[in-house]
C-alpha cells in the first residue's frame, strides 16, 4: 500500500534527527508529536516543525504557510520568552537527504530553540508537590504585566465580541460532536451546551458583561495556550508556545487567559492553587469582572482541551498507547468542563470551618473556584486590619485578642454579605471554634436569603503537626499559626452539632482535588435554603 504524504513527511522529520547539525552534547535526539507539530528535542536544542494538517482552525499545508508561521512563532514568543526563540531553521534536500544543516532546495521549515530545563517547567513542579504560593504570585505578577502592555486595537478586540465567542463555543461543540460516548458523554454534552447557552441568553444578556469588556480594554493580543507545560520558573519566568497559527485563539480576554491556567493547575491536582492565581492576578490587574468571568471561560477552556486530546484519536502518529492516554485525559477535561457548568443554583453561604493546620484555606479556594464563588479569609482580613501588627505575639494577644478576633470576624462577615448578592454565593474561610461566631453567620445568611452550609475540616493532630511545621520553614501563607494555636484552639473548640442537611465534615488528609470533588457534589445535593427551624441553631 503506498505511503500517504502525511507518511512521507513524518519520515522525513524522523531523518532530521540524525543532522549533523546537532551539537555533540544534543545527542541522542528525542522525537514527541502533538496534534499540530513534530518537536525534535535535543540536550541542548530544540528543532519544532509543523505538520502539513488542516483542521480547520489551522492550516498548515503548504510549506510557504508553514514558513509563515514559523516566522510568527519565533516573533510572537519573543514576547515571554526571548532567550529561548533562536530563529527559523530552513529544512534543505541536500543529495536526497533532509537536512537542516547544509546546502539544498528548501523543502520545509522550523523553529529553533534553546532547550528549557524540564525539570523548572510548572507542571513538573506542581506533579512534586514543589510549588509555593510565591512562585504562584510571581507567574501572575509576569502575566498582569503582559497584558498591560500587550496589543490592543479594533483588530484585535473583535475577538473578544459575544458574537465571536459564541461562534467559538459552537465551533467546539461541532468539532466535539464525533467524540460522544469516546471522549465525551452524552450527557455531559448536553449539559455544558445547556449551560453555555443559558449563559449567553440570561447572564450575558442581561448584564452586557462581554461587550462591556471589550469596550473597557480587556481583549488582547495574548498568550493564547497558557498552560504549566509551557511557563518555566528559574530566575525569571519564561512563559512560550503561545499560538501563533490563529489570532482568533491567540487574541481573547485577559481574563480568559488566566482562567485557562487556572484550569490547568485544577486538572492537574491543585484547585486550591488555581484560585490562588486568580486572586494573585486579580490584586494586580485590578480586574473587577474577573471572578464573574472565571467560571465561564474555565469551562471553555477545559472544554478546548478535551477537545484537542480527542483528535489525537484520529491521528494515526500516535501509538495505541498515546491515544489510550491522550482519551483519557480528554475524558477528564470534559468531566472538568461538566464540573464548571454546574453552579450552585441558589445564594448560599459556605463556612469552611476547622483547626488551624486541617487544610481549610486549600479547601475553601479549591470549591470557590470550581463553584464560581469568592473566598473571604480571616487571615487576609486580620492583616489588613492590623497590616504593621507584631504577628508572632503570644497566641490571644495583639491581633489575635478576643477584641481583634471580634473585629476580623465582623469585617469577614460584613464583606461576604456585600458578595453574596453579586457571586451568588461566598465562602468564609474562618477556624469558627466558638458557636457564637457560626450563629452570627448562620443570622447573616438567613438575613441575606442564603442557605447555610458548613464544612468542618479535621485531620489527625500528627499531620496538622507536619503541616504546621513546613509551613513555617517555607514561611509562605498568611496564617502565623503554631502547634501552639492548634492546641489552644483544640482546648477552646465549641463542637458543631446539627442537621446533617447542614453540615459536613471531611478528613482532610486525601488529595485537595478529591476532597474538594466531594465537597462541591454534597453542595450540589444540598443546593437550595436550609429547611430547620433555626438555622443558628443547627450550626451550633
Amino acid at each position: 500500500m503506498p505511503k500517504t504524504a502525511s507518511e512521507d513527511w513524518l519520515e522525513m522529520v524522523e531523518l532530521l534527527a540524525d543532522d549533523p547539525g546537532w551539537a555533540p552534547d544534543d545527542q541522542p535526539v528525542e522525537i514527541v508529536q502533538t496534534h499540530i507539530s513534530t518537536v525534535l528535542l535535543g540536550r541542548q536544542h530544540v528543532l519544532k516543525l509543523k505538520k502539513p494538517v488542516d483542521f480547520g482552525f489551522v492550516d498548515y499545508t503548504t510549506v510557504e504557510k508553514r514558513r509563515q508561521a514559523c516566522e510568527a512563532e519565533v516573533n510572537l514568543n519573543r514576547r515571554l520568552c526571548p532567550g529561548a526563540y533562536l530563529g527559523v531553521k530552513r529544512i534543505v534536500d541536500h543529495e536526497g537527504q533532509p537536512g537542516f544543516s547544509g546546502e539544498g532546495p528548501v523543502v520545509d521549515y522550523g523553529v529553533w530553540m534553546r532547550r528549557l530545563p524540564s525539570d523548572r517547567m510548572l507542571d513538573q513542579l506542581v506533579a512534586r508537590d514543589e510549588i509555593t504560593q510565591s512562585v504562584i504570585d510571581r507567574v501572575a505578577r509576569r502575566i498582569a504585566e503582559f497584558h498591560q502592555h500587550a496589543k490592543r486595537g479594533p483588530g484585535i478586540s473583535r475577538y473578544g465580541t459575544r458574537s465571536s465567542i459564541r461562534l467559538n463555543w459552537e465551533e467546539n461543540f461541532d468539532q466535539a460532536a464525533p467524540y460522544i460516548s469516546h471522549t465525551i458523554t452524552a450527557d455531559e454534552f448536553d449539559a455544558i451546551r445547556t449551560w453555555i447557552t443559558r449563559w449567553f441568553d440570561e447572564i450575558d444578556a442581561s448584564s452586557g458583561l462581554l461587550e462591556r469588556r471589550v469596550k473597557d480594554g480587556w481583549i488582547c493580543d495574548a498568550h493564547g495556550d497558557m498552560r504549566c507545560e509551557s511557563i518555566c520558573i528559574t530566575d525569571g519566568i519564561c512563559i512560550f508556545d503561545c499560538i501563533e497559527f490563529n489570532e482568533r485563539f491567540r487574541c481573547c480576554d485577559a481574563a480568559s487567559e488566566v482562567a485557562f491556567l487556572a484550569m490547568d493547575l485544577d486538572a492537574r491536582g491543585r484547585p486550591d492553587l488555581a484560585y490562588y492565581l486568580t486572586e494573585a492576578y486579580h490584586s494586580r490587574s485590578g480586574d473587577s469582572d474577573l471572578f464573574a468571568l472565571l467560571p465561564f471561560y474555565r469551562c471553555y477552556r477545559a472544554y478546548v482541551r478535551g477537545k484537542v486530546l480527542s483528535f489525537r484519536l484520529d491521528q494515526p502518529e500516535f501509538s495505541t498507547a498515546e491515544q489510550a492516554s491522550a482519551a483519557s485525559r480528554a475524558k477528564c477535561y470534559f468531566h472538568l468542563a461538566r464540573r464548571y457548568a454546574s453552579p450552585l443554583n441558589d445564594r448560599t453561604l459556605v463556612l469552611v470551618t476547622g483547626l488551624s493546620g486541617t487544610g481549610k484555606t486549600s479547601l475553601a479556594r479549591a470549591i470557590a473556584g470550581e463553584l464560581g464563588l469568592r473566598v473571604v479569609s480571616s487571615d487576609a482580613i486580620r492583616k489588613s486590619i492590623f497590616p504593621t501588627a507584631d504577628q508572632s505575639v503570644p497566641y490571644g494577644e495583639g491581633p489575635y485578642s478576643s477584641e481583634a478576633s471580634r473585629a476580623t470576624y465582623e469585617n469577614m462577615l460584613e464583606t461576604g454579605r456585600r458578595l453574596l448578592p453579586r457571586f451568588g454565593g461566598v465562602v468564609l474561610d474562618a477556624t469558627f471554634r466558638k458557636a457564637a461566631d457560626r450563629d452570627v453567620a448562620a443570622r447573616m445568611a438567613a438575613d441575606a436569603g442564603a442557605g447555610l452550609r458548613i464544612i468542618e475540616c479535621t485531620l489527625a493532630p500528627e499531620l496538622v503537626r507536619l503541616r504546621l511545621d513546613r509551613r513555617a520553614a517555607q514561611k509562605d501563607t498568611l496564617s502565623d499559626a503554631t502547634w501552639t494555636t492548634y492546641s489552644r484552639q483544640r482546648r477552646e473548640l465549641d463542637p458543631i452539632s446539627g442537621s446533617t442537611e447542614l453540615c459536613l465534615a471531611v478528613d482532610n488528609s486525601h488529595a485537595i482535588s478529591v476532597t474538594s470533588h466531594r465537597v462541591t457534589d454534597w453542595l450540589r445535593d444540598h443546593d437550595g435554603p436550609h429547611q430547620g427551624k433555626n438555622a443558628g441553631e443547627s450550626a451550633s
